[in-house]
């Protein structure tokens, strides 16, 4: 039994959704002595029914009452009781009859009505409020939810919603008055990836998702914390950008990141299997604040189009950094993403990696998936030896360098200092807007910088000695401190800026990873021999020691052709403007002392090139003989009832089929693709032309070195980022990404390079910014002091 409570003589059964409704012992009890009568009302969506009850006494009970609506709708009830003032309809019957027989024989009327289908609920009143009725004087009114300035009669049997639209497109405060309007708003939006490109005047609508998925690759690719979204200042930046944007919490904002990252892989697991047919890998290792072990691994590709691509695989937890677990992890790795064909692996110089690769070598072969039994499967990072031998050479660093550090160490000890430094610079009128840094130990190319930037300040130094007291005093109180810097200790610097200046550049090529870079590695190593070599020798006791310490390292890697992975000089060859004339020519330069050698080189280099061009001819002859089995033959038709060929028909061919049966062929066309590849000459070399361009228009032509080159110029020389290959230090997360999961440190990393390929963002900043960051202060300063100079005026 269900029993209401009403205080006044009206009940009101909302919601019903059944076909048919039997209510059965229902008791309304309340004050209704001061009614004669009772209006029930029964509501179904938007269609209602009214029945009209009298009331004897202060009690009412309902009995075997039934409701049967036109419309069926889901099998749910819902039963809400309201109170509401309306005047009670009246009731013919006299009072004191059965309440239960008039309230049996109203629904017969209403249930055998025709009504008119429903009519959706105005959208209108999702920007309206209906006012209690007690505010209004029992006439219904509603409010703007945006101005609440004025209101509106809202009466349903007199009134419309004509008014109250008509007031949302004069409502200063509706926010989505110019979204409703039949031409879009055009907005000048910047295209991603546009690479520089003038934005484009593009049709714009507000959508919440695509907000959402804007502010959660926000999060991502820059790096930012959740909690920015919190964030008092990037609330308001938001609320003024677009104001019906609501900024979600953090907790969203993860979730919201975490679901991008589960899209883009499932989209990244598609392009590979579209669009690549091996890969090239590289692996490098990460510590976290928290001494977690990370191992990053990147797959670097050419596309159908001929475009190098590189996709961060997984960044994931290892246990240590001994080489079979390493291995084990890429393994895993690779069944996650279904990559089986791995043309190279290239890591750098640590034993543990020597194990990995030995590791993976015998699982890839097992998978069908090396080239030559993987012989040329490790690349060593060029980069990383090229780090090395540069650290063998300044091992013993010169007093002429510690000497000027310690003059660039007193100039950035205190603003004071440096200010004055800034006005001897004036006075001596260099025109140099990049100030003095300091080197960081672990990195020469920060030893570089330091001695290039203070070359140009010789000047100053020299003055600083002879009017700052300071300054001869900051040498002068420390006997063990070198300095200050004297005339020979500058060109002791001059002549280390021109030698590190071209290890400098080519480590700059070495670690690009957004171009090919196999094709010019080796002109680079040809490069670092001639130099090492003529430095050895050098009239500079200094220059020829650090020189002969660098040689000793560079042979151990690149001197001897056994220690040399015959790839990187495969890549030149495959280059059009070189070809074997310039490889052959580069090795004479290179051991014009030691023949025997240098026809070592060259032999290994022509063996290895015609190898792989037997294992790929060999599969793409593999795949034509798959298709003519599919396809079946189409010169010949037999069929089931055909009699055999007479033998004077099979004995005496046709006389044409015999000429071209016994044909000499042409020397020319017994020629293969790499053979004729390789005779024709060397096309010139210009500025802008593109190695990858000129084999996607070529493809057809040399259809098998083709494919060798697809793979060949996608490898890497190097696994590292270009800051980063200059540290002798392990790579160590930030602290924000360090403070995450396993899972979300991953998705954040990956996701970054699915969503940028083209980008590579890395933590370490520029060795000094107070420059630039102190004249933007100034030239606002300036600006401001101006503006009030011109108001007060």
């Amino acid at each position: 039994m269900l029993q209401s409570s009403v205080p006044s003589s009206c009940l009101r059964l909302s919601g019903l959704r059944l076909s048919c409704l039997h209510l059965s012992g229902l008791t309304v009890s309340g004050s209704l002595l001061s009614s004669p009568s009772l209006t029930l009302f029964v509501s179904r969506g938007v269609q209602s029914w009214s029945l009209s009850v009298s009331v004897s006494s202060s009690s009412l009970t309902l009995s075997d009452l039934e409701i049967k609506p036109k419309m069926a709708g889901p099998s749910t009830q819902q039963i809400q009781d309201t109170s509401q003032d309306t005047n009670p309809s009246q009731d013919t019957d006299t009072p004191g009859s059965n309440a239960a027989t008039t309230a049996a024989s109203a629904p017969a009327n209403v249930s055998g009505s025709k009504r008119k289908p429903p009519v959706p609920k105005s959208s209108v009143w999702d920007h309206f409020v209906k006012l209690p009725l007690e505010e209004t004087n029992g006439e219904p009114r509603a409010k703007c939810k945006y101005c609440k300035d004025h209101t509106y009669a809202c009466d349903t049997s007199k009134h419309g919603t004509t008014s109250l639209k008509k007031h949302l497109l004069k409502c200063k405060g509706y926010p989505y008055r110019a979204q409703e309007k039949k031409q879009n708003m055009l907005a000048f939006l910047q295209p991603s990836g546009s690479g520089g490109l003038g934005p484009n005047l593009v049709p714009y609508t507000y959508n919440q998702e695509e907000f959402r998925k804007a502010l959660a690759e926000f999060v991502i690719c820059d790096e930012q914390p959740f909690r920015v979204v919190e964030g008092h200042g990037f609330q308001k930046y938001s609320n003024c950008l677009e104001p019906r944007f609501p900024v979600p919490s953090r907790v969203i904002v993860a979730r919201d990141c975490y679901k991008l990252f589960i899209e883009e892989s499932k989209k990244l697991k598609a392009f590979l299997k579209k669009s690549c047919m091996r890969v090239c890998l590289t692996t490098d290792t990460w510590t976290s604040v928290q001494n977690f072990n990370y191992m990053c691994l990147t797959a670097h590709f050419i596309d159908e189009n001929w475009r190098l691509q590189k996709r961060i695989l997984n960044f994931c937890i290892i246990e240590n950094h001994r080489g079979d677990t390493i291995g084990k992890a890429i393994e895993k790795c690779l069944l996650g993403w279904r990559i089986e064909k791995v043309f190279s692996i290239t890591v750098d110089n640590a034993s543990s990696n020597d194990t990995a690769v030995a590791y993976l070598k015998k699982k890839l072969k097992n998978w069908n998936g090396l080239v030559c039994d993987g012989d040329y499967l490790h690349v060593r990072c060029c980069a990383n030896i090229l780090n090395l031998v540069v650290n063998d050479g300044l091992k013993d660093l010169h007093n002429s360098i510690s000497a000027i550090r310690n003059a660039l160490r007193y100039v950035r000890s205190s603003p004071a200092r440096l200010q004055r430094f800034k006005d001897l610079v004036q006075k001596e009128k260099i025109d140099c807007k990049a100030l003095v840094c300091l080197d960081i130990m672990t990195r020469w190319n920060s030893t570089y910088l330091m001695l290039e930037h203070a070359l140009k300040f010789q000047k100053v130094f020299d003055r600083m000695e002879d009017e700052d007291d300071g300054y001869n005093a900051y040498f002068r109180d420390d006997t063990h401190r070198l300095g200050p810097p004297m005339t020979f200790d500058w060109s002791n610097a001059y002549v280390f800026v021109q030698f590190l200046k071209v290890f400098y550049t080519i480590t700059l090529r070495f670690s690009g990873s957004l171009y090919v870079t196999s094709n010019s590695c080796f002109h680079d190593i040809a490069h670092v021999h001639t130099m090492l070599q003529a430095s050895s020798v050098h009239q500079d006791p200094l220059i020829g020691e650090m020189a002969k310490k660098m040689k000793l390292k560079y042979d151990k890697y690149w001197g001897r052709p056994e220690n040399m992975n015959p790839l990187l000089v495969i890549g030149v060859v495959l280059d059009p403007r070189y070809k074997f004339g310039c490889v052959n020519n580069t090795f004479n330069d290179i051991y014009d002392n030691d023949p025997i050698l240098c026809e070592s080189m060259k032999k290994k280099v022509k063996d290895t090139l015609y190898l792989l061009y037997d294992k790929y001819s060999a599969g793409v002859v593999g795949e034509q003989s798959e298709h003519e089995e599919e396809s079946g033959d189409s010169g010949a038709v037999n069929h089931p009832g055909d009699l055999p060929m007479p033998d004077f028909v099979t004995a005496n061919p046709n006389p044409k089929g015999k000429w071209w049966s016994g044909r000499t062929k042409h020397p020319s066309d017994q020629k293969t693709d790499l053979d004729k590849y390789l005779e024709t000459d060397a096309i010139d070399d210009a500025p802008s032309f593109d190695v990858l361009t000129w084999w996607r228009e070529n493809a057809t032509k040399y259809k098998v070195v083709s494919l060798i080159a697809r793979d060949v110029l996608a490898m890497p020389v190097s696994t590292v980022a270009s800051e980063s290959a200059f540290s002798t230090d392990g790579r160590v997360l930030d602290v924000f990404r360090s403070s995450l999961s396993q899972k979300m440190t991953e998705a954040l990393i990956c996701t970054q390079n699915w969503l940028s390929p083209t980008e590579f963002n890395f933590n370490d900043r520029d060795f000094d910014q107070y420059e630039e960051t102190d004249s933007i202060a100034s030239d606002v300063s300036g600006e401001s002091t101006v503006t009030e100079d011109v108001n007060m005026s």
